[in-house]
């Protein structure tokens, strides 16, 4: 059962959040001569831009509540970008993802920002011995995934904002089903300095899978030149909460 309390305080203090630093994060962006190469994903959502031929990197997770180590490949492809991902739990799914750039869309003449999105399609195929998901052992488990869906992702001042609509088929031993996800994620330049760029952001998900209430994400990332990023998340609210430091931690090498 999805719970009203986790949504109003979550989305209560990302507004906080965001409003409280954005004019300071605002002046240090301006100051900013640095270059960062940073993933082309929030936390868990994908943004709507690509990384483009040539880009390539690697990424590491590990981190403390129980959560397990994986890791993934994001390459740049002409107009698009593949991302590869292994892992058996809920924050490292094991899938193929590939991103395709879409003609980028100007809300109006007089603004500079544009928005620029991507479609999205991806599948996963998992087949292991012996495991337990949920407290439920299997001796056998198999799961096939299909996902289609889109991102979109605006840049304004020091802030990122990205939505993704998405829909899941899922079928094998855990699930047979068919559901909707809408991601939102909001993301902004805390302070630029010579160890690096530091930002905060939150994403929220909403979905419609069965027994599978929302997500609520709130943390950081560290920039810390311009190959290497840092992302430190310590909440999580969904059906297993856990808030915890440093939490989920992903590292992010860029080639």
């Amino acid at each position: 059962m999805r719970t009203a309390r986790h949504s109003t305080l979550s989305i209560l203090s990302a507004s906080l959040l965001i409003s409280s630093i954005t004019l300071s994060a605002h002046a240090e962006n301006k100051q900013s001569t640095h270059h960062y190469n940073e993933p082309t994903r929030g936390f868990f959502l994908e943004h709507g831009m690509v990384s483009g031929t040539g880009h390539a990197s690697v990424e590491l997770h590990s981190g403390s509540a129980g959560l397990s180590t994986g890791g993934g490949i994001r390459l740049g492809l002409p107009n698009s970008e593949l991302i590869l991902n292994g892992g058996k739990s809920t924050y490292d799914k094991n899938e193929a993802l590939l991103k395709w750039a879409m003609p980028d869309f100007k809300p109006n003449a007089e603004t500079k920002n544009v928005i620029k999105w991507s479609a999205i399609g991806g599948i996963s195929q998992l087949g292991i011995e012996n495991i337990s998901v949920n407290n439920t052992n299997f001796n056998h488990l198999n799961q096939t995934n299909i996902k289609l869906g889109a991102a979109a992702t605006i840049k304004a001042d020091a802030g990122t904002f990205t939505v993704s609509p998405l829909l899941i088929y899922t079928h094998g031993d855990l699930a047979d089903e068919t559901f909707a996800e809408l991601g939102f994620g909001a993301y902004v330049g805390v302070i630029d300095t010579k160890a690096g760029l530091f930002s905060l952001g939150f994403e929220a998900n909403f979905t419609s899978q069965s027994h599978t209430n929302n997500q609520f994400t709130l943390g950081g990332r560290w920039a810390y030149n311009e190959r290497v990023n840092l992302d430190i998340i310590p909440v999580v609210l969904q059906n297993n909460n856990f808030t915890s430091f440093p939490g989920l931690v992903r590292l992010n090498v860029v080639f």
